[in-house]
């Protein structure tokens, strides 16, 4: 078994979401981090994978609506009265 100081390309693809998301000991972390520095093919994975995340996370965001539309909806739910009821 190898050291955790020399890992393959199969154990740093294994760890890639782990190391991405800061959740892996300081060990494990930095033979992932000395193997992508090494490993031209696991970097570029790496760098796709990162992008990808960064690409999620902007989407995913909650994006609230102006002000004045949110008031106007809260004022209609709330003060409308001839407003209909759902059947």
């Amino acid at each position: 078994m190898k050291s955790p100081q020399t890992i393959d390309c199969r154990a740093a693809a294994t760890r890639l979401y782990e190391y991405l998301d800061g959740e892996l000991t300081a060990e494990v972390e930095a033979a992932v981090r000395g193997h992508l520095a090494d490993c031209a093919v696991c970097f570029r994975l790496f760098e796709f994978e990162e992008a990808y995340l960064a690409f999620l996370r902007a989407r995913t965001q909650a994006k609230a609506a102006p002000a004045h539309l949110r008031r106007r909806v809260f004022e209609t739910v709330l003060f409308d009265k001839d407003r209909t009821e759902p059947e």
